[in-house]
């Protein structure tokens, strides 16, 4: 995402361009792409930049959690004290920037989404409930943020477009029912263009999940099962939030088959259940119904109505984490003011102190403990297995780590695990056809890369690893369609060119080779390959040694940073001109 990722190398307005185009079968998240090209411009590929940046947004995440707390606290709590509002954020928000639910979205640089989406959610929140007091000019610029934030928030990540009903949730509870047509009909415009933008990003988003193969078949092959288990999915995600200790990059939630049964009956009662509590304390206390239904709302896109590959992940909480923290920040404040006839006048202050630091450095050693866990690929992968051994996730990418070590055997036994678990699971088949034919087994290699194409029909990694197949069998012809069809496809197919280009090199059709890799150059003349493989065909092939010094030198002068394939050019070229003078 970041390392091989040529849209963030520059930040001129072309570029910037391309970040912003909707591309088909690719996720849709231009605000993520466009921070790691700032952090390129000033760090280059040096990771503890990027780690920075990501720690700097989820500062700003958590100080604007504060700022919204205490004014949701004095809009739903308006019998409380003034100071109590101040406390309730302060117990709040620290909780909130402890919680070892968090380490994924900060500590992975490939959820730098979820940071960028928090703080732009979270101060759209906090501008609305500032502009909702406003009057005039004041309430259109305030409501004028609102809006260009949470365009942000969902340019970030698309799961932002559940914010107008975590809107509507917050006036239900500050209105009631009642009140609340007459709010929306003064507010009309605002929610209407806030639904308007959210509507046209839920189009993009389905649409760029349908394309890109997120969405999976029906669990239990039903949308009413598949609807059941979206049951677990939420209580789950309950318990990830309140009661998890050992956190994991991989889940594994145990739904029965068949769906139907006790199990199934009395999750679908306890969810039931707390949405029956959350209505009955409308009238009571706002700040559990608002509460429960924000937590509701922010988990919608991940609750598998839609199926999705993953039902349960640490990043999927991180909005909802803020209503946990409103409940524990209420309930310590509470605590703290509590008063007993049996106990001194001042035994809860420091009692509620002290069990509120318990929490804090509990859930800080937690979030310490798991930010070692995120050291590298094989910690992680190998800490979510020992976890969730029947996790097909946990399975699938440790398969993926020991094919980069190299360790076949082990990788072969994973991803067959994962497929085991998840027998749609293309991407696993993908890479284990690519594991038999490293091992020599071309038969099981073709018959899982069909499995997969038929799976993923419209997957270009799939298909380039299909003529990758062919090539290695010498079935030329058949590994030349299909790149020349993918180049087809593809508004800037470099890297399908420079494919293409060692595909006529190996062939011996040299002059082809060259056009290629010519054209590899032209559309990334910032990656060094296509020059080194242009001169090493006129050295080697075509014994011109002017036209290999040539492109060499002009691999040397376009793509300085390539420190270490630099110098080996420069050697090249140093022997060429000793072999000259001789």
């Amino acid at each position: 995402m970041i390392y091989g990722n040529s849209q963030v190398r520059s930040l001129n307005w072309g570029n910037i361009g391309r970040i912003f185009t909707l591309d088909k079968g690719n996720t849709y998240q231009p605000i993520r792409i466009l921070s790691y090209a700032i952090d390129y411009y000033f760090w280059e590929l040096n990771p503890v930049g990027y780690h920075i940046t990501n720690i700097l947004f989820y500062i700003l995440t958590c100080i604007v959690v504060f700022l919204s707390l205490r004014l949701l606290s004095t809009s739903l709590r308006d019998q409380a004290s003034p100071d109590s509002h101040g406390q309730v954020a302060i117990f709040g928000s620290l909780l909130f920037a402890a919680h070892p639910v968090h380490v994924e979205a900060v500590t992975w640089l490939a959820a730098r989404k979820e940071v960028l989406q928090g703080f732009f959610f979270f101060l759209a929140f906090y501008l609305y409930l500032k502009g909702r007091e406003g009057e005039g000019r004041k309430k259109i610029l305030y409501f004028g943020l609102v809006l260009f934030s949470i365009l942000l928030a969902i340019l970030s990540k698309p799961a932002a477009i559940v914010f107008p009903a975590g809107l509507l949730v917050y006036e239900i509870a500050c209105q009631g029912k009642n009140r609340l047509m007459d709010f929306l009909k003064k507010y009309w415009l605002f929610f209407a263009i806030s639904i308007l933008i959210s509507m046209i990003f839920t189009f993009i988003l389905i649409k760029v999940m349908i394309e890109a193969g997120g969405v999976k078949p029906y669990r239990g092959g039903t949308f009413f099962s598949n609807l059941l288990v979206s049951t677990y999915a939420f209580l789950y995600n309950i318990k990830l939030l309140t009661f998890t200790t050992h956190y994991s990059a991989a889940y594994t939630i145990d739904v029965p088959n068949p769906i139907l049964g006790l199990r199934t009956f009395i999750f679908v009662g306890i969810t039931f259940f707390l949405f029956g509590l959350s209505f009955w304390t409308l009238k009571k206390t706002k700040t559990f119904f608002f509460s429960f239904l924000f937590f509701f709302v922010t988990l919608l896109p991940y609750l598998n109505i839609i199926p999705l590959s993953t039902l349960l992940a640490d990043r999927y909480v991180f909005l909802g984490s803020f209503s946990y923290s409103f409940l524990l920040g209420i309930g310590f404040d509470n605590l703290y003011r509590f008063r007993n006839k049996f106990f001194s006048e001042d035994f809860f202050k420091p009692f509620s102190v002290a069990l509120f630091l318990f929490i804090l450095i509990s859930y800080s050693f937690m979030t310490v403990q798991q930010n070692r866990v995120w050291k590298n690929s094989y910690t992680l992968w190998a800490d979510a297995v020992e976890k969730y051994p029947e996790s097909d996730t946990a399975n699938a990418l440790m398969g993926v780590v020991y094919m980069d070590l190299g360790m076949d055997q082990e990788a072969v036994r994973h991803l067959e695990k994962a497929i085991q678990i998840l027998p749609y699971d293309y991407q696993s088949r993908n890479n284990l056809a690519i594991v038999y034919g490293r091992m020599g087994e071309p038969g099981k290699a073709f018959n899982e890369l069909m499995t997969a194409l038929h799976l993923a029909p419209d997957n270009d990694s799939i298909k380039i690893n299909l003529s990758v197949f062919y090539q290695r069998q010498k079935e030329y012809e058949k590994s030349e369609g299909i790149l020349k069809y993918l180049i087809s496809k593809h508004q800037s197919p470099g890297q399908l060119h420079f494919r293409l280009g060692m595909l006529y090199k190996e062939m011996g059709r040299y002059d082809d080779a060259i056009a290629q890799l010519r054209k590899s150059m032209e559309l990334f003349p910032h990656i060094i390959n296509p020059y080194e493989e242009i001169g090493n065909i006129y050295l080697s092939k075509l014994k011109d040694l002017e036209k290999a010094k040539f492109y060499y030198m002009k691999g040397i002068e376009m793509v300085p940073q390539a420190k270490s394939r630099v110098e080996e050019l420069r050697w090249m070229i140093q022997d060429l001109e000793a072999y000259d003078k001789r």
